[in-house]
């Protein structure tokens, strides 16, 4: 890392006025949040008199697609008219040399936009940049494309991951170069494809990117100069355009059945998730196909399920398993303990903590000797520290990790540090946040790049981080096409205050031919064993019942 010694990051703005996009909007205003950030132009473009020219088969081929999109535009394609925050600045005019696709800037138009001395030039305007002008500022011209580069470029954004099935839509911020669609990537990150419904998929691509310039930003301005280099895509994708008037007819269409499988499978398929026991260190499933021996503990009560299980042994040497006890009839989980014997057959749970609100992922950290267990429990805005109690029948509170709500909640030790990761609603199979103690019991602070990771393939905690060598390995979720469809085994390559970067090299599950072989979404590693959950699809009256009373509900509003 290099040290900069910045006292503020100069930041001007390309685009074509004070009305910007909504997410556009939002992107600048998190920049501006930044301390130390300071807008210092805005540079526009001049209006030129169009010449009337006759459409072609292209134009009128597109309408349809137009119409759509101004008729269905997700509110982060709003307009908001930030004159009261940028009115003030000064504003370069400029009019650039067309060559073909490609605009550039003239010497004189680089030189009065160089005369406000701008770090940064974050581009919300223009069409493909060339020249001189990509280098003008210290850190570049930095520009969003909503779709994986490898796999999408072009536009729009979200509609050919429907139309092709892709399970992930992806984004990046990148720092421009001459060679086009192929800019340094400073920032990128992969979110759900909602296949049923395109305004959903933008919205949330465009709102939950908004947050990356004000990341790189503050770490140039904590002194990572590197932190604009970026690195170049993982490949060249098809180039995409606006869909024709056939292309656009056969994405609505599949958007329509996509619509229908939804609700049916909100009305008939299920979640059942249970236990399973791997008698083989978790160290073992570190291949491309490892020993999968499962032994699945018998069927939950109908109308429960058991999910999430952490181990710990007691002091006469037993096997206890915490678990995720949830019922669909009350809608909540609760923290319950079973000790599973060789035959399979188990004692009637105990329940180990409960209360008003959901409780789930009960994860176990043995630190001096005590049994410490940190639950989920989102409702309450915070992550609690608990203990296994001396009669080995409950947890007892002891304290408050954290003053924000996580899910998924883990802590572990690295470099002689303590973390606790976890994701946040609303993007919780994507949203990665991290935080650093010196102690075991806090206080924890945010990592600066929060937040550290945006995902869907392998953001969100699926158990217990562990050493393999010298290596610190850390099981994630993959929700891409199911949610806990499978895990992703990832190498932490860095991680301290400022950084982070991981990267996944194996996969795990579903566990196909299996009992519970439709998802596989938490691994405990214990001496030797490895606890784990898996799911299979059913039907659970209450569910269906739920889901119909809300469906109904919604028609019923809509008519009024």
């Amino acid at each position: 890392m290099a040290e900069t010694g910045l006292n503020e990051l100069r930041l001007g703005i390309l685009c074509r006025g004070t009305v910007f996009q909504r997410w556009q909007a939002e992107a600048i205003r998190q920049a501006l949040a930044v301390p130390g950030v300071v807008p210092v132009l805005l540079v526009t473009e001049e209006p030129v008199v169009a010449m009337k020219r006759s459409r072609t088969w292209r134009h009128w081929d597109t309408a349809l697609y137009r119409w759509y999109r101004r008729r269905f535009a997700p509110p982060a394609m709003q307009e908001v008219d930030l004159h009261d925050l940028l009115g003030a600045l000064p504003c370069v005019k400029v009019r650039p040399e067309q060559q073909g696709i490609r605009e550039s800037f003239t010497k004189d138009q680089c030189a009065a936009i160089a005369g406000h001395r701008p770090d940064v030039l974050l581009r919300f305007g223009f069409n493909i940049l060339t020249g001189g002008i990509l280098s003008l500022p210290r850190f570049g011209v930095w520009s969003f494309h909503h779709g994986d580069p490898a796999h999408y470029r072009g536009g729009p954004p979200g509609l050919w991951e429907i139309v092709d099935g892709e399970p992930v839509t992806g984004a990046v911020l990148q720092r421009l170069t001459e060679d086009l669609d192929q800019g340094r990537i400073l920032r990128q990150g992969w979110f759900a494809t909602v296949d049923h419904s395109h305004a959903e998929t933008v919205e949330t691509v465009l709102m939950h990117s908004a947050i990356w310039p004000a990341q790189v930003m503050r770490t140039l301005l904590a002194g990572d100069t590197t932190a604009s280099d970026g690195v170049p895509p993982a490949g060249r994708g098809k180039l995409t355009r606006y869909p024709g008037t056939a292309s656009l007819l056969r994405f609505l269409w599949s958007m329509a059945g996509n619509k229908l499988r939804f609700h049916r499978r909100d009305l008939r398929e299920h979640e059942e998730w249970n236990i399973g026991v791997l008698n083989r260190p978790i160290t073992d499933l570190l291949a491309d196909d490892p020993p999968l021996n499962v032994r699945w503990l018998p069927p939950p009560a109908q109308g429960t399920f058991r999910a999430d299980p952490f181990g710990y042994v007691d002091e006469q040497g037993r096997l206890n398993m915490l678990y995720e006890k949830f019922d669909h009839a009350t809608g909540k989980g609760e923290i319950a303990r079973l000790r599973p014997k060789q035959d399979n057959v188990i004692k009637r749970s105990r329940t180990m903590l409960a209360g008003d609100t959901h409780f789930s992922y009960p994860y176990v950290v043995k630190h001096e000797g005590v049994i410490w267990v940190v639950p989920e429990n989102a409702a309450s805005g915070r992550v609690d520290l608990y203990r296994v109690n001396e009669t080995n029948d409950g947890l007892d509170l002891v304290g408050t990790l954290l003053n924000e709500a996580l899910c998924d909640p883990t802590i572990f030790q690295h470099d002689g540090r303590w973390w606790l990761f976890g994701t946040k609603a609303p993007l919780t199979n994507v949203a990665l946040y991290a935080y650093w103690s010196d102690h075991f019991e806090g206080p924890y602070h945010p990592h600066l790049f929060q937040p550290v990771k945006m995902d869907i393939r392998s953001a969100r905690p699926a158990g217990t981080p562990f050493l393999h060598g010298k290596e610190m390995w850390r099981p994630s979720q993959d929700s891409s096409l199911t949610y806990g469809g499978r895990i992703a085994f990832n190498r932490v390559v860095e991680l301290d205050p400022m950084r982070f970067r991981e990267e996944t090299l194996y996969h795990l599950g579903p566990l196909k031919g299996s009992a519970y072989g439709a998802g596989l979404h938490t691994l405990c590693a214990m001496d030797g064993i490895t606890l784990l959950d898996g799911k299979r699809f059913t039907r659970v009256p209450q569910r269906a019942k739920a889901a119909r009373d809300r469906k109904l509900g919604k028609l019923k509003r809509r008519r009024k």
